[in-house]
């Protein structure tokens, strides 16, 4: 595939950012021409693992030829951005892992720094400790294993610089926090990709401090710290939108600043405490300033449940597989689709 894209732009690289219709979570994959990065795989519906884990189903559908990624980054260690991302280490040759390094003692996030640990030759960066060996505690066995795990090849994370990916292809982590938050919200790696000068910025589950859009960010929120810290940045052409589409999140004065072109939301039926998301006043303020593409597209969820033709498992009861985002990024300007096709 990425030859193909090579062949079709002569001299500029092409690119494809896919937002993968995991259920109720986030799972994305940048393809470049010499490069392959994931940021996320979880869900909280979606969750069979190893064969039939949706996402890496995605990856083998869409490019079956692949045996590398370049970069794998987790946004924080909540089940709907983590608990498929295990899989993803163990099925390729990963060369760097990106991540805040909070502990969640839950099975993704475990098995996660397992799969870390059995490859010292991944390059891995995490926020919370500085490089070298580490055993990181969990207090308790999970998901039947140790109660520790040991990574031996650690370093530290750093904020606001440039990572070469590849051709015309870079990526900065704009908000690196390792402390240890009650709300792993609060942890979010936000990372702002740019290919061949196109901006897309990946907000996992950042807040702006409080669910009234028309409110500014505070100050100690992550969109306002992004404000305060990198508004020229931000101002992005693609936007894969935090926390699900949540009131918590894309406050106006933060979407005045990013002026999205393309707008992606990955939801599902799974309820935010008493909230499906996205939440009506959210999507309409980003079609305020954006197109605006979802992985759940009105009734759609409930129709793939019993679905014999979509990515990964067919007709297995579960939302995902049905409404992947794709953004395909050629001569520098982005085009964003649905991609409903099966495997």
């Amino acid at each position: 595939a990425a030859d193909l894209r090579t062949a079709a732009a002569p001299g500029r690289p092409t690119f494809e950012v896919h937002v993968v219709d995991v259920g109720t979570g986030l799972g994305v994959f940048v393809s470049g021409p010499d490069f392959g990065l994931v940021y996320d795989a979880g869900s909280n519906d979606d969750t069979a693992l190893e064969e039939n884990n949706r996402f890496t189903a995605y990856l083998r559908a869409e490019e079956p030829d692949r045996k590398s990624l370049q970069h794998v980054l987790l946004s924080h260690p909540h089940r709907d951005h983590v608990e498929l991302l295990a899989d993803v280490v163990l099925d390729y040759q990963v060369e760097h892992v990106w991540e805040p390094g909070v502990v969640n003692p839950i099975c993704g996030y475990r098995r996660f720094l397992e799969a870390i640990s059995q490859r010292p030759e991944i390059a891995y960066h995490t926020a919370a400790f500085d490089a070298g060996e580490h055993t990181v505690d969990f207090e308790k066995e999970v998901c039947n294993l140790s109660a520790t795990v040991s990574v031996t090849h650690a370093s530290r994370a750093q904020e606001n610089v440039a990572i070469e990916l590849g051709w015309k292809a870079s990526m900065r982590l704009l908000h690196v926090d390792g402390e240890k938050h009650a709300d792993f919200n609060r942890s979010s790696l936000v990372t702002l990709l740019e290919l061949d000068g196109v901006k897309v910025l990946l907000m996992g589950d950042a807040e702006a401090g409080s669910g009234e859009l028309d409110k500014p960010p505070t100050p100690r929120s992550i969109e306002g710290r992004l404000l305060d810290r990198y508004r020229s940045e931000i101002d992005a052409d693609v936007l894969v939108v935090g926390h699900h589409g949540s009131t918590t999140s894309s406050h106006r004065a933060f979407l005045d600043a990013v002026t999205p072109e393309i707008s992606i939301i990955s939801s599902g039926p799974v309820k935010y405490h008493s909230v499906r998301l996205p939440e009506p006043a959210v999507v309409k303020a980003l079609a305020d300033v954006s197109r605006v593409y979802q992985t759940t597209v009105g009734e759609d969820d409930a129709a793939c449940l019993t679905n014999a033709a979509k990515i990964g498992p067919d007709s297995d009861r579960n939302p995902g597989g049905c409404d992947n985002v794709v953004v395909d990024i050629r001569g520098g300007k982005p085009a964003a689709r649905y991609a409903r096709e099966a495997d």
